[in-house]
């Protein structure tokens, strides 16, 4: 049989094979430089997704306009994303500054949770967040409005979570309800939230300093969630602790400590909380006292304006009620303080050294009192200042001063017609008035002093600075003028008897007291007694 096998095929020409090689080589070049180009220029084509993806997400969550001027993407030795120049405008309004302005922020994550969104550390350069009036806002929001739910908030809508976000030296800025008026700044040391969620109340940590009195302020709660529509209506809740100087606001002093919560929108802040200031001091006085409050109030966020509700303090042993407000007055940057106050059972001496420079009290006793304060913004200090007016009432007083309390048990034996007898000794003294404390000065309208057997009816005033008296009004005694008096002098004042005469009292005698407080001097006008 002939042989039917294949013929054998030729080799390739060498000129062949080397073209081949040299093809393969030139399509790995290829292929190697196109994967460096893909490789060098990957961080830009993520970036040029990533930033209106950004854009879209953040029109939609905060209902603003967003500019974002730059923004960056390393993928090596880590994913790190850079951003600059991001600003939000709310409703697109250029009429007020931007809702959100952010130097630069930078975002670590895998490029898996970038994807997903899901973000691990997120840290904010030169935030500034502006909050502007809500619609209506010239309506009073009385009642704290209800949370949407989550679901509600996110169904439907892109979203991000953030495991952690941080930002220091921010400043909150909240603008004022009235038009034309200084807006409400808080520069906010270092702000921490765990856990971002745009759809749901975020838990942070928050430390800001505040301005007047200068103090720290530490805050942890949780925010939110964001009130596109009304930023203003944003709700925040938590706990906070405040330690301050109050040596910073002029005429008083004191280290104070407070702790307290706080709930609400911003706008309209419900607090509850305990003060205490070991070492408290008006600059008037020279006495320190430990000063004790517990309050409610209510804080308007848009100006600051504060609600008291109900304030307890303790001045010592002392028991203060109060209740009242703390408003922004127009063109002048500062406060107005006024407060209802009542004071039960409280230690006369304590308030005496509190608001005096005298290193012993010169009457002790109990002392309740019920007035009007009212403490206008300005430079000078509290004292002149202030206006502080109502009525007192000082039981079972005694002086310090041996002389004095010895003048009162006198006055007290020859009002009840025994004036030798010495079994009336230590007598308490009653007072009672109405006053006004204006300008440093001390009116009292009507002031009773009285001890067993004596009355004394006086009107005039009291210069604190000077410390100078100047009163004037009339000695009731129970006994008759000739009673008062033992010997010769009884003899003789038998026939004024009838002349000192008044209804409801034995003898009436004018009487005066001036001078000063260190040297008082008192008179009598005997003549217009019995010319009267």
């Amino acid at each position: 049989m002939p042989n039917m096998a294949s013929p054998a095929v030729p080799p390739a020409p060498r000129s062949t094979r080397r073209r081949w090689l040299h093809g393969l080589a030139i399509a790995g070049l290829v292929a190697a430089l196109a994967a460096a180009s893909l490789y060098m220029y990957a961080d830009q084509l993520v970036a040029r997704q990533l930033r209106p993806a950004t854009i879209a997400l953040l029109e939609d969550r905060f209902d603003s306009t967003v500019e974002l001027k730059r923004l960056t993407v390393r993928l090596s030795p880590s994913l790190t994303v850079r951003g600059e120049g991001l600003t939000l405008r709310h409703r697109g309004r250029t009429d007020i500054p931007p809702l959100i302005a952010i130097k630069a922020f930078t975002i670590e994550a895998t490029p898996r949770q970038l994807w997903e969104r899901r973000l691990d550390r997120v840290r904010l350069e030169g935030l500034e967040i502006v909050i502007p009036p809500r619609r209506g806002a010239d309506m009073p929001l009385v009642t704290v409005p209800s949370v949407v739910s989550s679901d509600a908030i996110v169904e439907g809508r892109p979203n991000v979570l953030i495991h952690e976000l941080i930002t220091e030296q921010s400043r909150l800025t909240i603008m004022s309800k009235r038009e034309g008026k200084d807006p409400r700044m808080f520069e906010l040391r270092r702000i921490r939230f765990e856990d971002f969620h745009f759809g749901e109340p975020v838990a942070f940590e928050a430390t800001l300093s505040n301005p007047t009195p200068a103090g720290e302020i530490a805050a942890v709660g949780t925010f939110g969630p964001w009130s596109a529509d009304n930023p203003s209506l944003t709700p925040i809740t938590g706990s906070f602790l405040f330690d301050a100087d109050l040596a910073t606001i002029k005429g008083i002093g004191g280290s104070l400590h407070a702790e307290g919560t706080f709930t609400g929108p911003l706008e309209y802040i419900r607090t509850s909380g305990k003060t205490h200031t070991k070492d408290f001091y008006l600059s008037s006085g020279g006495t320190k006292f430990p000063l004790d409050v517990d309050y409610d109030a209510i804080v308007d966020g848009t100006n600051g304006d504060t609600i008291l509700e109900r304030v307890d303090g303790r001045l010592g042993p002392s028991q203060i009620h109060a209740k009242g407000a703390i408003v922004k007055v127009e063109k002048t940057g500062g406060r107005r303080i006024t407060l209802d106050t009542t004071t039960r059972d409280g230690r006369l001496e304590d308030f005496v050294k509190l608001t005096t420079r005298v290193i012993e009290s010169p009457m002790t006793g109990t002392v309740n009192v019920t007035a009007k304060l009212d403490i206008p913004p300005g430079d000078k200090e509290v004292l002149d200042r202030l206006d502080l007016e109502g009525r007192f009432d000082v039981g079972s007083a005694h002086f310090t001063s041996a002389a004095v309390q010895d003048r009162i048990d006198e006055l007290s034996r020859r009002g009840q017609g025994r004036p030798t007898d010495q079994s009336i000794d230590d007598v308490a003294s009653n007072l009672r008035g109405t006053f006004r404390l204006k300008d440093a000065r001390m009116d009292l309208r009507s002031l009773t002093f009285r001890v067993e057997g004596a009355e004394v009816r006086l009107a005039g005033s009291y210069d604190v600075p000077s410390e100078r008296l100047n009163f004037a009004g009339e000695l009731r005694l129970q006994a008759r003028a000739s009673r008062t008096q033992t010997g010769w002098k009884s003899i003789v004042l038998r026939a004024f008897d009838p002349l000192l005469d008044a209804k409801g009292a034995g003898t009436v005698l004018p009487i005066s007291i001036t001078g000063t407080r260190k040297d008082p001097k008192f008179g009598a006008d005997l003549k217009k007694a019995v010319l009267h």
